[in-house]
This record gives C-alpha cells, sequence and structure tokens, in this order.
C-alpha cells in the first residue's frame, strides 16, 4: 500500500525527535551499548533523531551484578549522563529475563533466600536510579520464545511457581513506589495462543492489585509485518485494564528493501493510531545490528550512518499523524454490493471517500462492530482520501459496516453502509432428462438460468447418488451440468440434482423419471 504524503513542507526535513515532540511522543533507540558513544556520529544521530534510549545488555543481571553484591554501574551511568546531557529519557530494561542470570542466583534453590536475592538486587539498582528512569522492564519475555505453550521455565519459575512474576512487581514496586513498571514480550503479535497467554496473565495481575503500569510488545517483525489491525485489538485489550502500552524492541529482519520500508510505516503508523506514544527500535543503525537472517539489515540506517527507505516511511507516517490541524473530516461510506447482476452473492468492495477536510493517518473498518480492516488511507489528491476493501464470499447475512480515521487530534467516524447477502449459495436449479422412450437409458441435465454459480453438483435417483463432479463458477452465467445414466430399472423413480459451493447448496425440485 501507498503511504501518504500530506503534511506541511515545512516538516519535510524534521527529525523523528522534532516530530514527536509536538504530540508528546517517545521515540527511542533501544540496544545501546554504551561502548557506542565512543563513535561521535553514533551519539550525534541518537541525539538527534530520538528522545529516549534503553540499555542493551547494561541492566541484565550479570552485567549490573557479575558476581553477590558486587555491583557495576558505569556502563548505565554512561548512559544516564548522555541522556541528561542530551535530554532524553532512560528505559530501564530489563531486571529479571530468560539469559544473563550469573550462577550466584541459579544456585539458590530456598523460595525465601530467592525473594531476598531479588529485593538486595532490585532495592539496589532502583534506589541508584530513582527518578532517572522513564520506566522498568521488570519482567521480559516470561512465555516460551514461539507459538504459545505457557511459562517458559526459568529459574525463578522453578524456585518460586507460577505468582513469580507478581511477586517481581511486587518487590520492584516495594523497592520504588514511584516507578512505572512494565513487563514486556515477543511475537504476541504473531502468535494468537500467546497473544491470549499474555493478556489472560497481565489481567490476572491487575484484578489481583498487584502494581503493574504497562505492557511492551518487542515487535521483531521478520519477513513479515503483522495481520492489520492485531497491534490496535492487543492494545486496546490492555488500555481497557487501564494499562499503557509501548512498542519496545521495533525492527525489521527481512532481505526485501520495499517490504522493510512497508512493515516500518505500517507498525509506525497503526501503532500511534492505537494511541502508542511510547516507540523504541532495537538499535537505528546496521553497523550494530543482531539479526538472526544472515546478511539481513534490520535497522533504519545503514552501516555508515545514511538513511534507508525505512527511516522515510518511518517519518513520513509520523509526521502524517502529528502534523493535522484538527481532526479529520468526515468519510462516506458506500458499498457496491448488487451491483454487479444484481446479485448480493457475498461478494462486493466497502469504499470510503473523503472528499475535503483535514486528512486522516490511518483508517479502521468495522464490520457488526469488529474491526476487520485497519491500514493507512491512499491519498488521492489534494486532502481527498479513499480506501477500498473487498469482501469474498461472505454467507448470506446482514453486514453494518462503519469506519473511523485517525490522527492526532482525534478519531472521526464515517455514516454506516449495510450490506445485506442474499445470493450466497448457488441459484436454483432446473433438474430435466431425455428418457422419453422410457426405456432406462438417459442424460440427466441441470440448468442453472440465473444466479450464483456453483462449484460442484451432486445428481440423486431415488435419493441415491447417480453423478458428481466440480463446475468452474463465473456467475451470472448459466451452468449446465449433465450425467449419463443406463440400465435404470423399471418404475417410477425421481430425479433431482443439488448445486453447492462455499457458501451453501441448493436443491433442484424434483422430476420423475418413468422406465416402461
Amino acid at each position: 500500500m501507498a503511504l501518504p504524503t500530506t503534511g506541511a513542507s515545512a516538516d519535510s526535513d524534521a527529525t523523528l525527535r522534532e516530530l514527536a515532540a509536538k504530540e508528546g511522543i517517545l521515540i527511542g533507540s533501544g540496544a545501546t551499548n554504551p561502548t557506542y558513544l565512543d563513535e561521535p556520529k553514533f551519539g550525534e544521530v541518537l541525539a538527534e533523531q530520538f528522545n529516549s534510549l534503553s540499555p542493551e545488555n547494561e541492566l541484565k543481571w550479570k552485567f549490573v551484578q557479575p558476581t553477590e553484591g558486587d555491583f557495576e554501574f558505569g556502563g548505565l551511568d554512561q548512559l544516564v549522563d548522555f541522556a541528561e546531557d542530551n535530554d532524553m529519557v532512560v528505559k530501564a530494561h530489563g531486571l529479571i529475563s530468560q539469559c544473563c542470570n550469573p550462577e550466584y542466583v541459579t544456585d539458590v534453590t530456598d523460595p525465601d533466600e530467592l525473594r531476598a536475592v531479588m529485593k538486595t538486587h532490585f532495592n539496589t539498582i532502583m534506589d541508584r536510579y530513582a527518578g532517572k528512569m522513564d520506566r522498568w522492564d521488570v519482567m521480559t519475555e516470561p512465555f516460551s520464545t514461539f507459538g504459545g505453550t505457557g511459562l517458559a521455565p526459568n529459574h525463578f519459575y522453578e524456585v518460586l511457581g507460577e505468582d513469580y512474576i507478581a511477586e517481581a512487581f511486587r518487590i520492584a514496586h516495594a523497592a520504588d513506589p514511584e516507578a512505572k513498571l512494565f513487563i514486556n514480550e515477543a511475537l504476541v503479535e504473531f502468535y494468537p495462543a500467546k497473544r491470549q497467554e499474555l493478556y489472560d496473565l497481565v489481567a490476572g495481575m491487575v484484578a489481583d492489585g498487584v502494581p503493574i503500569d504497562g505492557v511492551g510488545f518487542e515487535m521483531h517483525e521478520t519477513q513479515a509485518g503483522p495481520e492489520p489491525g492485531v497491534i490496535t485489538e492487543m492494545t486496546k485489550s490492555y488500555q481497557k485494564l487501564g494499562l499503557e502500552v509501548a512498542i519496545t524492541e521495533l525492527d525489521v529482519h527481512t532481505y526485501d528493501v520495499d517490504q522493510q520500508t512497508q512493515i516500518y510505516g505500517d507498525v509506525m503508523a497503526e501503532a500511534l493510531a492505537a494511541g502508542i506514544r511510547d516507540i523504541s527500535f532495537w538499535g537505528f543503525t546496521d553497523k550494530h545490528a543482531y539479526t538472526w537472517l544472515p546478511g539481513a539489515k534490520p535497522l533504519m540506517f545503514d552501516e555508515e550512518y545514511n538513511p534507508k527507505p525505512a527511516y522515510y516511511a518511518t517519518r513520513d507516517a509520523l509526521r502524517n499523524f502529528v502534523s493535522a490541524s484538527s481532526a479529520a473530516g468526515a468519510g462516506t461510506l458506500s458499498n457496491t454490493s448488487g451491483w454487479t447482476h444484481g446479485l448480493h452473492d457475498g461478494n462486493y468492495s466497502v469504499k470510503m471517500n473523503l472528499w475535503h477536510g483535514t486528512p486522516g493517518s490511518f483508517f479502521r473498518l468495522y464490520e457488526n462492530d469488529k474491526l476487520v480492516a485497519a491500514r493507512v488511507p491512499t491519498t488521492v489528491s489534494g486532502t481527498s482520501q479513499s480506501v477500498v476493501t473487498e469482501f469474498k464470499d461472505r454467507p448470506n447475512g446482514t453486514y453494518a459496516y462503519r469506519a473511523e480515521l485517525i490522527n492526532s487530534k482525534g478519531t472521526t467516524s464515517t455514516n454506516t453502509t449495510t450490506v445485506t447477502v442474499t445470493d450466497a449459495a448457488p441459484g436454483k436449479p432446473v433438474v430435466s432428462h431425455d428418457n422419453w422412450d422410457k426405456d432406462g437409458t438417459f442424460t440427466a441435465t441441470a440448468n442453472l438460468w440465473w444466479g450464483t454459480n456453483a462449484t460442484s453438483y451432486t445428481f440423486y435417483l431415488d435419493g441415491a447418488v447417480v453423478g458428481e463432479g466440480q463446475l468452474a463458477a463465473d456467475s451470472p452465467n448459466a451452468q449446465s451440468p449433465q450425467v449419463a445414466l443406463s440400465g435404470v430399472p423399471k418404475g417410477k423413480h425421481s430425479l433431482k440434482v443439488v448445486l453447492t459451493n462455499a457458501r451453501g447448496s441448493t436443491e433442484s425440485d424434483p422430476v420423475d423419471v418413468t422406465v416402461a
């Protein structure tokens, strides 16, 4: 899909940071290793483009407290100092994770002793950086990496049980009651089961009064972007729990530059429209990128710190969101049901037109109040916008559509357009035969003169199948399947045909066949 190019020309060269500042959006770079700051160009681009940063490993357990009681804060202090010098915030990533737990921690098998170790660790770190961290990722990647197979069996789980995450949040809250506490997880946008597991865990914590403030989606996209609408639905579900949502580690691993560009722009546009105001990338330059896809270049700047197409797509999505002077104009919905040959056959399009007014940066379409499409609208000319959504093979029923256009100034709803599908199943066929000599050898023919075509047919004689096959659907052209019968015994028989497609079956009225 094409990204819109609306927005004031004065913003054409604005940095991500400058655009984000218009609406109080945090735009950040994660995976920031303090040693990278030794490169002047790294620090220059980091401070120019971003208003937040998060460490790569410096807060993980074995890096910040490699031996018991021996804390190493040099790297974190360097990041905090850089952030303060450049008016940036720091994300504290992450107190507990699957990796990086030293042996003096993993050797502890007594629950009370492990809780005491956690309290000392949390208290020491959070006291040192109280008021200096924008949020704390208390737990990172609690679930098994792929699919959705429950909590990963890490050491904390094995010793403290499945409530260890809630305990970690309570310990963190006690260490700093003012701190904002997040849980961070990967791949939930791709795996529905894992998505549900995370939601169930977090909703349970909220219900139990566990001090949690937000959820972070990592968003490591690999050779595909998330299905449109998934970011919106995930975000809204946590917002209903009273929680904040952040994207914490966005990068795009692919060999296709155009695909990478599209994914960056689409994720940015949908996240902003969904209400996410804290978006971090897992680094920004391919010079310091990590990828599990050999040879891929997942970040927005190349090794020489030149912006890539992915950067411009990200910047355009951000600019189009924040540049609006008012909420989007009211779009008009219409549908094409019945336009083709007069059939209300479940194949139609729903179109949104915004003829005048402020454009939207994102479009959402609901069918019977369920989100069914989410995308960047196409700018036709000037400020006019349109979005066409195709629907195929809808079953008989009534479908009410409404849509929204979103920008930073608000959400504007369209009118409602309703589609009633009555012709999804095949039209009614007429069955006939040529057994005029009554000798029991004849051809049976089914004629569908008008209506939705079938994809298969079945002939029945006295309730038994006597012929069947496949058909090429090309509505509203006629269909006339046939079957040759012979050796039909004497007597009076009943012949009928059933035509079938993906949305149902329709049978003819029976006709009599007499064999003398």
